[in-house]
């Protein structure tokens, strides 16, 4: 205990952090999904700075609905993580992210991104790349080989993610 503890696995060989900015106006989750599918790698997000404007989140307690904040909250912490997979010979990407966010009053709302992310401010995002020990793509990645085909990377979301109920909009002061 309290001692650093060295790692010298491949994985850990591979991690490497990026910093994703996006700019007043843009959707933050297409910001990162679009990131996510540029390679075979996992990524996973480590923090993220700045305001939104709007937000759609899913809510548990309202037979898998979603509510839409809109305006003016900070981020106070941002997680979540995208995973190369595939199914049926297609390249997919599986994962989620979930969100925390101060209200302007100091109240904290927050839950599962379900939709849109919209930036009020440039928002600054930190996430790390590397390859899945158990990632079919993990041979690939030893051998150099970067083969995916951008076109066969989908972002795809678990069928129970998908919302049937009616969307509900909130406008805080």
């Amino acid at each position: 205990p309290g001692e650093w503890v060295s790692c010298s696995s491949p994985a850990a060989d591979s991690f490497t952090p990026h910093i994703i900015n996006v700019n007043s106006g843009e959707d933050v989750t297409m910001k990162i999904i679009s990131f996510s599918q540029q390679g075979p790698r996992s990524i996973c997000i480590l923090s993220a700075n700045g305001m939104v404007s709007s937000v759609t989140l899913r809510q548990p307690d309202s037979s898998g609905g979603t509510l839409t904040y809109e305006g003016q909250f900070e981020i106070l912490s941002l997680t979540g993580s995208f995973v190369p997979s595939e199914s049926g010979g297609m390249r997919n990407r599986s994962g989620g992210m979930s969100i925390s966010l101060s209200c302007p009053d100091g109240r904290v709302i927050g839950g599962g991104v379900a939709g849109l992310l919209v930036a009020a401010s440039p928002v600054q995002i930190v996430v790390g790349s590397f390859v899945a020990a158990d990632s079919s793509n993990q041979k690939a990645a030893k051998k150099g080989s970067a083969t995916t085909e951008e076109n066969d990377s989908a972002f795809r979301t678990s069928p129970d993610s998908r919302n049937k109920a009616t969307d509900i909009n909130v406008s805080l002061p």
